[in-house]
């Protein structure tokens, strides 16, 4: 009896030991744990964009019993329906510590990657993506619905302009006045007026054809004064305005300069004679007359309105009733002899056409005359029908412009004017800026801002400066070139120009060096000097450019008389000195300091221009 009861005493102390056992296996089992899960996340476009940025919206949560420390939220792109390693991580953002039961709403912005394969993806939202958190459950990703992957769309780049330029500065090229006849002064005011047009007729050039002769046209009549003041008969000009907008070259034209010499201008007064210095000039006639006139050329020669014992002559503006033509006409005779006489016409229509007709007799002889047109913005810019002859066609000529391509607007952008070396920058249009201020040895540049020009339309900046003081040793300023640009939609496009106050004949020619030595004495260490003269054989040099070298001294100085001119490198051996340019027979005087007084002091002297080859001279002083 007793031993039973032991044993059934031991059977029920094993089955207490295992029910307290099994309960505190389950305590451990049942603690409370985090449990990061992705509660929402917003609905993204039905399509994307590859290489595009989406927004997305994620709420996480802390479904589980005890607070979640810090964690990360990662962004996912697959192609199934559950998050798998293949697909691709877009992002991982920070998530802080959740208490039991709370949430926080993540505000993602993700790119989507350029180089995936177009189709259809989702994107999956991961909590707690790098497993730092001991959590319930550990599958904790939520998918989106289908966004399907595209292209990037590619919208076909427009037609690109079809723009023209042009700059004008006021000054005829060849008399080198203004529409007053007088000469720009050092400190007077000269104004660039710098013009962009986009798809107007002209841009692409002109077709010329022969077409059946035509009489003086009739309508309202007006002739032309050419007596007023600052006027001539001979040599005259007169500025007219058109009864519309005349296409020419691509910019539209309001103005004309209607000259007694058989030529209209359209920017600069047309006082200016064919056979004046063009058909000389060392540059040739295409790209002298391409370069420096813009205009329409029936018949340019030295033309008189006065007797000359052939009658007086008339210059005339003849306007259609409906405003759907202008015509000057001619009728006047030779400067000098007066004979034969000239009787011509130009005929301008608002569509761009222009035409030349010569009714009336038009005898051969006379002075020498050139026929056809010039954009003024290059040698290419200009059609020459004749050049240097004594007779008129022997047909009308008609002109049309070629037709345009299609064309898009000029995106905005600018037009720069350099300035004269040693002018000084008066004022500019709104939306211009001083990039650079001229120098006494250099050239200064003006930036203006140009809009967006649409088709069939234009815009304008002005620039003015005042001119430059005289050349040293000269009664006028040096001979100066003017350059323009406009730059918009990738292109650059230039018109050039020049002022040659001193001298506008410029035909090729040589040099001649004189040098001679006009110092006192000659000892180590005392400022000594030199004279050398530079002489064109012909006429004015074009931008001379004179080396000088000394041995045994170094050259402290170079003037025109007193003034010091632009050199380099003075202090050593050697320099090479800016001459001004349009000048001949220049006296510069040299001041050198010898080094060594027992040896020959030498000076070699080379000069060059655009005009005329290299010439040297050596010269030297024996102690």
């Amino acid at each position: 009896m007793n031993r039973t009861r032991a044993a059934l005493l031991v059977s029920l102390t094993l089955v207490a030991s295992l029910v307290l056992a099994s309960g505190a296996s389950a305590k451990t089992r049942g603690a409370a744990q985090p449990d990061l899960v992705v509660k929402k996340v917003s609905k993204p476009p039905r399509t994307g964009i590859v290489g595009s940025k989406l927004k997305l919206v994620v709420k996480v949560e802390n479904a589980g019993g005890a607070k979640a420390g810090k964690s990360k939220l990662g962004l996912y792109l697959g192609k199934g329906k559950k998050h798998t390693k293949k697909d691709k991580r877009l992002k991982r953002v920070r998530v802080k510590p959740l208490a039991a039961g709370k949430g926080k709403k993540l505000k993602l912005r993700v790119t989507l990657p350029a180089k995936s394969k177009l189709g259809s993806y989702r994107l999956f939202a991961c909590a707690d993506d790098t497993k730092k958190v001991k959590e319930a459950k550990e599958r904790n990703c939520k998918g989106t619905r289908k966004v399907r992957l595209l292209a990037v769309s590619v919208t076909p780049p427009g037609p690109p302009p079809a723009a023209a330029f042009t700059m004008s500065d006021g000054i005829d090229w060849g008399f080198v006045t203004d529409s007053s006849f007088e000469g720009p002064e050092p400190g007077e005011p000269i104004t660039l007026t710098l013009t962009a047009g986009n798809s107007i007729a002209g841009q692409a050039g002109y077709t010329r054809s022969n077409v059946g002769a035509e009489g003086f046209r009739n309508g309202l009549v007006t002739p032309l004064d050419y007596k007023g003041t600052n006027n001539n008969e001979d040599d005259g000009q007169v500025t007219v305005q058109l009864p519309f907008a005349f296409p020419f070259g691509g910019i539209k034209e309001q103005t004309a300069s209607i000259s007694t010499n058989g030529w209209v201008d359209f920017g600069t007064p047309a006082w200016d004679y064919w056979d004046d210095t063009q058909p000389g000039d060392y540059r040739g006639e295409q790209a002298v007359v391409g370069e420096f006139y813009r205009g329409l050329m029936p018949s340019w020669a030295d033309l008189d309105l006065r007797e000359q014992g052939a009658g007086t002559g008339t210059v005339k503006e003849v306007v259609a009733a409906d405003n759907s033509w202008v015509a000057f006409q001619w009728d006047l005779g030779q400067h000098s002899s007066g004979i034969p006489r000239r009787t011509f016409q130009v005929v301008l229509f608002p569509d761009g056409r222009f035409r030349f007709d010569y009714p009336g007799e038009n005898a051969p002889g006379g002075n020498s005359s050139f026929v056809g047109y010039s954009l003024g913005t290059g040698a290419g810019s200009a059609d020459i029908v004749s050049a240097d002859g004594e007779t008129v066609p022997t047909s009308s000529l008609l002109f049309t412009p070629n037709a345009l391509p299609v064309a898009g607007p000029a995106s905005a952008g600018e037009v720069t004017a350099a300035l004269p070396k040693a002018s000084t920058f008066l004022s500019a249009g709104a939306g211009c800026t001083l990039a650079t201020a001229p120098g006494q040895f250099s050239t200064g540049l003006v930036k203006c801002a140009m809009p967006e020009i649409g088709v069939g339309a234009q815009a304008s900046q002005t620039v003015t400066f005042a001119m430059p003081p005289d050349a040293p040793g000269e009664h006028g300023p040096a001979n100066f070139r003017l350059l323009g640009s406009y730059l918009s939609s990738g292109l650059t496009l230039t018109d050039r120009d020049e002022v040659n106050g001193i001298s506008t004949s410029l035909s090729p020619s040589t040099i001649k060096i004189a040098a001679s030595y006009t110092g006192a004495t000659y000892e180590t260490g005392v400022p000594t000097s030199f004279e050398a003269t530079i002489e064109s054989t012909a006429s004015g040099l074009d931008e001379p450019t004179v080396d000088f070298r000394v041995t045994n001294a170094t050259i402290s100085a170079v003037e025109i008389g007193s003034a010091a001119i632009e050199c380099t490198a003075l202090g050593g051996p050697s320099t090479t000195c800016v001459l001004p340019s349009g000048t001949s027979g220049t006296k510069l005087k040299l001041t050198v300091i010898p080094s060594d007084d027992t040896k020959p002091l030498t000076l070699e002297t080379k000069a060059r221009a655009l005009n005329a080859p290299e010439a040297s001279l050596g010269f030297g002083v024996i102690p």
